[in-house]
């Protein structure tokens, strides 16, 4: 069985080591009935994230006669392309199983990706499976109020547990290559989830072709101050905004006759990187103010509704600065999105 683990990094030199550090631990590399290779794609870096991941692969158990791996230099930036040149070009057409990891976070429990894995083959209709995404802010012992407050604001207005974060997840690799991503996507992780359980929009939505694994975790570097809280929110419902907007758009293309979607966005992406920004224009051109939708603001109420009353008492004053927060974001990214901001903007 092969194995793929894609390191995605744009300028990560100071952090992909501690990832590659990690990744020697893992039960998943010394297990000789796997066939593991791992693929660094440094997209449009101008620091030294090749030379870094070169040097931390090339000793211990990386070495092994069944691990193989492998840095590419791609010239172009962004996650979304560097997704398309991994999936579809750089790795093996026979892999079975491949991790997406983002190379800023950390794997502490050295059983972590064997777990996944074993979890997404026996979960015979899943195609992904996620593991727990924890702040590393959260598990510290010593905050100060604003890091508690962002701390206390967080998972109150979604469910992780069915969600895609692209810090870390594993897919079947039949699965993907029947994926490609827009360029210049900030949505990555939503789109995918959209893609994968609604099989390319052939079908509705099925939660079934998603796995949570529980006792798995990774921890990624939380922002430690609101104003850069809150501009990386901004950017998430920039990306949510305009996978609505596709996710509209090709409805739209498979009631009008038997698309491929992923053959769509593929021609798409190849004829004009910019098309998304094109969608966005022809959206703006209904003279509409609000771009995004304007039940964004509601997402938290709804998700808030289904709480214990002892816990709604309890978080009644972190909902209502979250609530507060969802409107100052819906407010900052319809302004940003009617100035310009969309793909490839970030």
């Amino acid at each position: 069985m092969i194995i793929a683990l894609g390191i995605l990094a744009h300028n990560e030199a100071s952090d992909i080591g501690n990832l590659i550090y990690d990744l020697r631990s893992q039960d998943l590399l010394s297990n000789d009935s796997l066939s593991i290779e791992i693929h660094v794609v440094a997209n449009g870096c101008s620091d030294p994230t090749v030379s870094v991941s070169n040097e931390a692969l090339s000793t211990g158990p990386f070495q092994r006669r069944n691990v193989r791996v492998f840095v590419h230099d791609v010239p172009q930036a962004g996650k979304s392309n560097a997704w398309n040149e991994l999936i579809h070009n750089l790795a093996s057409p026979k892999t079975d199983f491949i991790f997406l990891l983002d190379a800023d976070i950390r794997i502490p429990e050295k059983m972590c990706l064997q777990v996944i894995l074993d979890s997404l083959i026996r979960a015979k209709r899943a195609l992904i499976a996620v593991d727990e995404s924890v702040k590393d802010l959260s598990l510290e012992r010593h905050k100060s109020i604003i890091e508690r407050l962002i701390v206390a604001g967080s998972g109150t207005s979604h469910d992780t547990r069915i969600a895609i974060a692209g810090g870390l997840y594993c897919a079947r690799f039949e699965a993907l290559k029947r994926i490609w991503m827009p360029i210049g996507l900030p949505g990555e992780d939503g789109f995918l989830r959209a893609m994968i359980l609604t099989s390319n929009f052939t079908e509705e939505e099925n939660i079934d072709y998603l796995v949570f694994v529980e006792g798995a975790r990774h921890i990624f570097e939380s922002e430690r101050r609101i104003r850069d809280v809150f501009r990386h929110n901004v950017r998430l419902t920039i990306g949510t905004a305009i996978n609505v907007l596709l996710f509209k758009h090709f409805y739209k293309l498979r009631l009008g006759g038997n698309v491929s979607i992923a053959d769509y966005v593929r021609q798409r992406n190849a004829a004009d990187k910019n098309w998304i920004n094109k969608l966005i224009a022809d959206k703006m051109k209904q003279k509409k103010y609000f771009i995004i939708d304007p039940s964004y603001v509601l997402k938290r109420l709804k998700w808030f509704y289904f709480f214990p009353t002892f816990e709604k008492i309890r978080k009644a004053p972190i909902f209502l600065l979250g609530v507060i927060f969802d409107i100052a974001l819906f407010i900052r990214a319809n302004h940003l999105m009617r100035r310009g901001a969309g793909a490839g903007y970030w």
